[in-house]
């Protein structure tokens, strides 16, 4: 077995511990296996959750047509 195959412990047990659609099963693993395998712990994983879900995120206003400001958008940029 060449040494580029060589699997470490942590990432033996995550081979084990993939479930049936190839992802980690992230609910099994304690928060030192996590953080060895670079994964977020429990606590990183409920705060990035808790910002995703912001009551204040909301889309970007969307301009309809050109802007009138825009030198090149009128055709007055070019002076060609």
């Amino acid at each position: 077995m060449s040494g580029a195959l060589r699997l470490t412990a942590a990432q033996q047990l995550a081979e084990v511990r993939r479930v049936r659609e190839g992802r980690l099963n992230t609910a099994a693993m304690g928060n030192r296996l996590r953080r060895t395998l670079g994964l977020m712990d429990r606590q990183q994983a409920a705060e990035h959750e808790r910002l995703t879900v912001l009551p204040h995120a909301r889309l970007a206003v969307r301009a309809h047509g050109p802007d009138p400001e825009d030198i090149w958008a009128t055709g007055g940029g070019f002076d060609g």
